[in-house]
């Protein structure tokens, strides 16, 4: 047996049926709405889903194997993620609708999320492409320095972290620059990046680092790539003309003649 979504003039194209995946049916699931189940056993038959409300302890291998099934392309999907949930959400960058809310998301929060899924919106805050060029052109007096290696990014990190001990840690929220920073470090390093890490990294909430990851992700400045030995965790890495275009960019600030 299927169930409404909810009422068409609230969800249009998702009128429909709501997949639930995890242990609990979470807070955040509107007042009368009844969902469907995953279950590895019985997965749901193509057509019989229109949205996904996963919690992060539904995000299994059965589940994932489900979902990149042709038959699921395109489906929006809604992720309740707490700050020890990145890794395991981490392995659903690559779902192309893809929104994020915490665990104790209302039942407002998420049939809002679900709506604007079903406009065709994925929930991010970079709405546009960003074309890299290279060679960069350099900056009006900019000379040779010193090779920026990994030590001089991470003091550069470390000096961002002590403005929050003068002024209010959100005035300074700029998690692409964090997480460029951190990536730029880590590959000089020769380390790889988990997709907790940069979430940590970023310096802002959870759901806030993974949606600026998705959508970095998603322009191509960044890559992810499966933890071969951990099917639950991904690795997030620079695109190569994005790690050309940050190693210029770093080299020129860190070398402008007076700083």
């Amino acid at each position: 047996m299927t169930y409404p979504l909810a009422t068409p003039d609230r969800t249009g194209r998702l009128a429909g049926k709501l997949l639930l995946v995890g242990r609990t049916r979470p807070p955040g699931v509107p007042a009368g709405i009844r969902c469907l189940s995953f279950t590895a056993e019985a997965p749901p038959r193509p057509g019989d889903v229109a949205a996904v409300l996963v919690a992060a302890d539904g995000i299994d291998a059965p589940f994932r194997a489900w979902l990149a099934e042709p038959a699921q392309a395109g489906l929006p999907l809604v992720v309740l993620a707490g700050d020890g949930d990145a890794d395991a959400v981490g392995t659903l960058l690559d779902a192309p609708i893809l929104a994020f809310l915490p665990p104790d998301a209302d039942a407002a929060a998420v049939e809002a999320t679900l709506d604007r899924l079903a406009d065709g919106s994925n929930v991010g805050d970079m709405r546009s492409g960003y074309a890299l060029d290279w060679p960069p052109s350099p900056p009006p007096g900019a000379v040779e320095g010193r090779p920026v290696d990994a030590a001089r990014i991470r003091a550069h990190i470390k000096a961002r972290r002590l403005r929050e001990r003068y002024f209010p840690a959100g005035l300074f929220a700029d998690p692409a620059w964090d997480i460029l920073l951190d990536l730029a470090a880590a590959r000089l390093e020769g380390r790889l990046v988990s997709v907790s890490s940069l979430c940590i990294a970023a310096a802002v909430p959870t759901t806030t680092a993974l949606r600026w990851i998705k959508n970095m992700v998603d322009q191509g400045l960044l890559l992810r790539a499966d933890d071969r030995h951990d099917a639950r965790r991904a690795f997030i890495t620079l695109a190569p003309a994005t790690a050309n275009q940050l190693d210029a960019c770093l080299a020129a600030c860190f070398n402008t003649p007076g700083l």
